[in-house]
């Protein structure tokens, strides 16, 4: 058969595809291979910018769209409507670039058309963002000659990240660092870590070692035969993932690192899909090893997360790799240490009833004399005394309190530790606990063991894990090569569990990546949201504060939809046409979301979706028919959707009132509380992949911008 060279715009189009569409896709290569050997000629293109563009017809609707790259060898670059794929197709240019050596499919065209969308209002006096630049900074670090009269115009950061991702990555990722000030030798520098490109002269004309590299690895696959191209073809999901960036794939499939790694990065940038990838690569080692008893632990915090990555790791893996698993929460490991040690029967007791045990413990102890109340009480329970681990009051008395707040006398000291042995003795008495202490006691069980029950662990969402959690996670694997992968984003820490890991015995310094690149949300809806959480000085998951700059999206999309009314019917009605429409449209209901503060604001939405004839489960759920997920903002954390309504984000709603501790009482935690607020906030806006609806009644929010009305 012919090679071909598959792009992954290319199937990223035919995901999407009918499945009668998807059929005839499937027989291109058959016209290829006669093209091969009859010399027939794809349809040639007029006004073309690159004169080996061809497209090919794949029904009266579709058409493909390729480059001929030399005898017996073509480059698919798109499926799409007939005459989008004509207009597309004489823009592009296809190549090797001369600088970093990656394939690259460049349009300048549209680059300078977008670049005089968001220049055209800005005023002519405004010097440009790239004034201080010679032309030689661009060449020197692979931006393509014909963009610098282009990237010229722009007058700000806000416009060049609003036409980036129209740039192939490592040129959008040069021209960022350019504005950022950085020299072309630091360019350079973060190229070759994030693209692992070479100081060698590249041939242009050698597409063979082009597409050899990792970095266009990343953005194209070769085929050779007809196992590979069914298996590419085959209309699997998983499939995708065999794209990972440069960055991503050097992470995920590393032989060796010296100890734990960390992986940081802000929403939809991958992080989840670079675990993933770890732990087959992981497991697959295992398996050649033909170890059948040392297993891989994919941990992870919520329920829903931990059961969407065991569904793509039963697909992803084979059945053989799978069987090196073990993936679930942090919270289900530990009751399955302490069931396993025959351990004491206790029971996890409920949030509300915890609170009402804190508040009478508080009471009983005498805290309100010192302006305490129940809720501190939880705080420092579990943020100083259970995260210390500490047994004694002279203990606490000489421990430190770092982001509590007021400062204690030693008088209210001893009264809060009075309150801590009356919630504890409470919680005895009722044969319950908290998830945090059976983690405490999860990890003082297997310390005590001598081999701890699994080779490696990747931890997806490690933002939200308490020392404790983390402690039972250390001893769950034993220190060495390859023994905690790490990833997660302080700004999407959605409690109030900080941790610093080297503080823990977990070293990462030298082992930890950062990434930049935004593959789940549009980067209209990425614009919106990173100003609800620009200006909070977050951490980096070890004490240092983690940089909010340099995200960028890989896409584009609508700008988010922003409408407030009257009453809480009024926005709910609102909400249900609008998902009747995105289903009627040919969104699967599957892949539209709905999440608010609190399931009671969802109420309304759920009522009026039924009414409307509109199916919808909770996620977490196993509905029988496709149905529109609903969820808390915490529920929908770590998940993705297509289009994505966020409803009630009310001034009373967001943020909600009772999880934030009066200023007053203690300010230093009434910031705090706020600083996690508007990062669940964040968390939820980020959910959406292509389109967001914002809605409230009432008063708005001051967490988001001023909104219509509807």
């Amino acid at each position: 058969m012919a090679t071909l060279v598959f792009a992954k715009q290319f199937l990223d189009d035919f995901a999407g595809l009918q499945p009668p569409v998807r059929q005839k896709v499937r027989e291109l290569p058959d016209k290829f291979e006669d093209a091969t050997h009859t010399g027939v000629h794809l349809e040639k293109l007029t006004k073309a910018v690159d004169d080996r563009i061809r497209t090919v017809r794949i029904d009266q609707f579709w058409r493909g769209v390729v480059v001929r790259l030399g005898e017996g060898r073509y480059a698919l670059l798109r499926v799409m409507a007939h005459d989008d794929a004509n207009v597309w197709a004489i823009r592009q240019r296809f190549g090797v670039n001369p600088v970093t050596g990656i394939v690259e499919v460049l349009d300048v065209p549209t680059v300078a058309d977008h670049v005089d969308a968001v220049t055209a209002t800005a005023p002519e006096e405004v010097p440009g963002l790239f004034a201080e630049r010679r032309d030689r900074d661009f060449t020197t670090v692979g931006i393509d000659e014909a963009l610098i009269p282009v990237l010229r115009r722009l007058t700000s950061e806000d416009e060049l990240y609003a036409v980036a991702h129209y740039l192939p990555d490592a040129q959008a990722d040069a021209v960022l660092l350019l504005a950022e000030g950085k020299s072309t030798d630091e360019i350079w520098a973060a190229l070759q870590a994030d693209y692992q490109v070479k100081d060698t002269p590249v041939d242009p004309e050698d597409i063979d070692t082009a597409l050899d590299r990792a970095a266009s690895k990343s953005g194209f696959v070769v085929t050779t035969n007809d196992t590979e191209l069914l298996d590419l073809l085959s209309g699997d999901f998983e499939a995708w993932r065999t794209f990972l960036h440069p960055t991503q794939r050097d992470l995920a499939y590393k032989p060796v690192y010296n100890g734990p790694v960390r992986v940081t990065g802000g929403a939809g940038t991958g992080k989840t899909i670079v675990a993933i990838h770890r732990a087959r690569h992981l497991a697959r080692e295992l398996a050649g090893r033909r170890d059948t008893t040392s297993r891989v632990l994919v941990a992870t915090y919520t329920k829903s997360l931990a059961e969407n990555l065991e569904r793509t790791l039963r697909t992803f893996c084979t059945p053989d790799e799978h069987r090196r698993l073990h993936v679930g929460t942090v919270d289900a490991l530990a009751h399955q240490t302490l069931t396993a040690a025959g351990g004491a029967r206790l029971r996890p007791v409920a949030e509300d009833d915890l609170r009402e045990l804190a508040e009478s413990a508080a009471t009983m102890a005498g805290l309100d004399e010192h302006g305490l109340d129940g809720r501190f009480l939880i705080a420092e329970w579990e943020q100083i005394i259970l995260a210390r681990r500490i047994h004694t009051l002279p203990e606490y008395a000489q421990t430190p309190r770092p982001n509590r707040g007021s400062r204690l006398t030693r008088t209210a000291r001893k009264t809060v530790w009075s309150a801590v042995e009356h919630l504890t003795a409470d919680l005895v008495r009722r044969g319950q606990a908290t998830f945090l202490q059976f983690a405490d006691l999860a990890a003082e069980t297997l310390a005590a063991r001598s081999t701890p029950p699994f080779a490696h662990a990747v931890i997806d969402e490690a933002q939200d894990l308490h020392p404790a959690q983390w402690r039972l996670l250390r001893a769950a694997v034993p220190p060495g090569p390859n023994d905690l992968f790490i990833v997660g984003d302080a700004h999407q820490r959605i409690y109030d569990y900080r941790v610093s890991l080297s503080g823990l015995g977990i070293e990462t310094r030298g082992r930890s990546r950062r990434l930049k690149i935004n593959y789940r949300t549009s980067q209209q809806i990425l614009s919106w949201a990173l100003p609800i959480i620009t200006g909070e000085v977050i951490d980096d998951l070890d004490g240092e504060a983690e940089p909010q700059t340099g995200y960028r999206s890989a896409f584009d999309g609508p700008p988010p939809t922003l409408v407030r009314f009257t009453t809480p019917a009024e926005e709910a009605g609102y909400v249900a046409e609008q998902i009747r429409d995105w289903i009627k449209d040919g969104v699967n209901p599957s892949a539209i979301g709905v999440t608010a503060r609190t399931r009671r604001h969802l109420k309304p939405v759920q009522d009026a979706l039924g009414e409307a004839g509109v199916d919808w489960a909770d996620v977490g759920s196993e509905p029988k028919k496709p149905s529109v997920r609903v969820a808390t903002m915490h529920s929908a954390k770590g998940l993705e959707f297509a289009r994505l309504a966020v409803v009630a984000v009310n001034a009373d709603t967001i943020p909600l009132p009772v999880a934030v501790t009066a200023v007053q009482v203690d300010p230093t935690q009434h910031d705090l509380d706020l600083q996690r607020e508007r990062c669940l906030l964040y968390v939820a806006c980020t959910r959406a992949r292509d389109e967001l609806v914002v809605t409230g009644s009432g008063p708005p929010s001051p967490l988001i911008r001023t909104v219509q009305t509807a």
